[in-house]
């Protein structure tokens, strides 16, 4: 559930991503809700969100790639957001943070992506690791967020025998919404540290 996948589309294929470290820029964060999870034969439903980076590797369609991950929306110390934050912007999230993850849309990363094989034997991209970044990256505009917001509605409407909802309202980067992602808080609000780094921009 928590394996970064990134593929290129070109008619219709999904090849993976080139291996190695690429620099990389966040071109959305989508609230999925309420998700049910499955831990050690344990069920609970849990709010995720989904993060997806756009990097500089292209297609064969000439268009840059994307990779998403998932992750449940917790600051806790444990978290697996709280872990991939902290390494990308150099920083751990200290207690009493609050992050607006709107604000992580139009932020650049460094990646880095191997090739695995899943279950059935298909190869996949992943990313093992994440960092500051070495590069600003600016985001193409060919991702579409209105257009993946669709694509996971069809999908859990086809997953529940229910209809199709509509696709929730685009963020604009680096602005709040209705439909963007509530901040997520480790405890109290603080005001940024003096390490804050502009550069990464959370």
């Amino acid at each position: 559930m928590n394996n970064l996948t990134l593929t290129c589309k070109d008619s219709g294929d999904f090849k993976p991503h080139p291996e190695g470290i690429h620099p990389a820029v966040c071109v959305d964060v989508m609230d999925l809700g309420l998700v049910e999870t499955d831990f050690q034969g344990v069920k609970k439903m849990v709010n995720k969100v989904k993060l997806t980076f756009e990097s500089e590797a292209k297609g064969d369609d000439g268009k840059p790639c994307t990779v998403s991950k998932n992750f449940t929306a917790s600051l806790h110390p444990k978290a697996k957001l709280s872990e991939f934050l902290g390494k990308w912007r150099g920083r751990q999230v200290a207690p009493g943070e609050t992050i607006g993850l709107d604000k992580l849309i139009g932020a650049s990363c460094t990646l880095v992506i191997s090739h695995q094989q899943n279950l059935s034997g298909k190869t996949y991209a992943a990313i093992d690791a994440v960092s500051k970044p070495t590069k600003k990256v600016t985001p193409s505009g060919n991702y579409d967020p209105a257009a993946a917001r669709q694509r996971y509605a069809d999908w859990k409407a086809k997953q529940t025998g229910s209809a199709p909802t509509a696709a929730a309202p685009v963020a604009a980067p680096q602005a709040s919404s209705p439909s963007a992602p509530a901040p997520v808080k480790s405890g109290a609000a603080t005001t940024p540290p003096d390490d804050f780094d502009p550069e990464v921009g959370f």
